[in-house]
């Protein structure tokens, strides 16, 4: 049997993600910036938010149903990520069906910690089935409320406190890992207090300042990792991570027009970067008809409408083929172009051929 070698960073798979943090420190804020987000909203904190979002699952089996629902309806709705908010209480869905399933009152009603074993192979289920959104390029988005435990660790006697995943007690050693294990990234949110000395022998101190961050790699007082090489701190803006999030790098997407040139002939250099490939196209004319906003970033990026039309028909299959620009609905104006141009820009580029 002989298996295909490949090279390189996969792109175009979704990113599994992890984000807990403590009370008010912008967890739901964070998640709302991902690319095309819809919520899942367990416990009704984005209420206050505007943001899409599915009905609030009532049971286990709805929240599953409405994972499908997004898989299946992901192309026509436009869904790039799908955030659950917050799966401790999603977990509380869990533990519902698990009781009514099997006629016990509670959990500990199974005996011998066998429920909270059965809960655990019912949550891994669970991010098993992930994998369906991930295969199709949706971003998966957990967020957990946090809280603080008592440690220690061999080399040291005394207790310190450890930030971690708030899930109920006797789950945190099942459930906890499982989440962590299945992320690609999982990111600590805190208020951090800067702390200066108010007189000469340093005895005495003052908090000047709280600002808000985001931890990215596991230390002994808290819970963070990540695959893609980011500063173990970050400020809380979305930002600071949206290149793990956004379209394939740019440059790259361009590498990918040069390769694509080169196997029909066209000559072109290895080392033609971007403005190089600006340079070869023809003079702009400018989209009547259309959205202020929209028209901007089409002139600014020099995007033609018979570009946009065949991303939106032909290759995404979103309108019809043959339908003008300026005849889309302004729903999908405003949320499939305008607000996701980043992406929009980088798949007219993978079929743009220069001429």
């Amino acid at each position: 049997m002989n298996f295909e070698e490949m090279n390189g960073i996969q792109y175009g798979s979704g990113i599994k993600t992890v984000i807990y943090g403590q009370e008010g420190v912008g967890k739901s804020t964070l998640a709302s910036q991902f690319p095309n987000a819809v919520f899942i909203d367990c416990e009704g904190s984005t209420s206050k938010m505007n943001v899409r979002r599915l009905p609030k699952p009532t049971s286990w089996q709805m929240l599953c149903q409405e994972m499908t629902f997004i898989l299946e309806n992901c192309k026509s709705k436009n869904y790039g990520t799908v955030i659950i908010d917050t799966f401790d209480w999603a977990e509380r869905l869990a533990l519902q069906e698990l009781c009514n399933e099997n006629n016990v009152k509670s959990i500990e009603g199974f005996g011998y910690g066998k429920g909270w074993q059965y809960e655990a192979e019912k949550i891994g289920r669970f991010l098993d089935d992930t994998d369906r959104l991930i295969s199709a390029g949706i971003n998966v988005v957990l967020l957990c409320h946090a809280v603080s435990r008592k440690a220690t660790i061999p080399e040291e006697m005394e207790e310190f406190d450890h930030w971690e995943l708030k899930l109920g007690n006797k789950t945190t050693n099942k459930i906890a890992p499982l989440l962590k294990e299945w992320s690609d990234i999982t990111l600590f949110l805190a208020f951090q207090t800067n702390i200066t000395s108010v007189d000469d022998k340093g005895s005495k101190h003052k908090a000047t300042s709280c600002q808000r961050v985001m931890y990215t790699t596991k230390t002994a007082w808290w819970d963070a990792k990540n695959r893609f090489g980011l500063p173990d701190r970050l400020p809380l803006e979305y930002k600071s991570i949206a290149h793990i999030y956004g379209a394939e790098v740019l440059q790259n997407s361009v590498e990918k027009v040069i390769e694509k040139a080169e196997k029909i002939g066209i000559e072109t250099a290895q080392s033609e970067t971007l403005a190089d490939f600006e340079e070869i196209t023809p003079p702009y004319q400018r989209v009547q008809g259309i959205p202020d906003q929209l028209a901007d970033l089409m002139e600014s990026s020099y995007v033609t409408a018979e570009e946009l039309e065949k991303i939106c028909s032909e290759v995404k299959g979103y309108m019809p083929k043959g339908m003008p620009l300026q005849n889309y609905p302004s729903d999908f104006v405003q949320g499939c172009l305008i607000g996701a141009w980043e992406q929009v820009y980088a798949e007219v580029l993978r079929n743009r051929i220069p001429f």
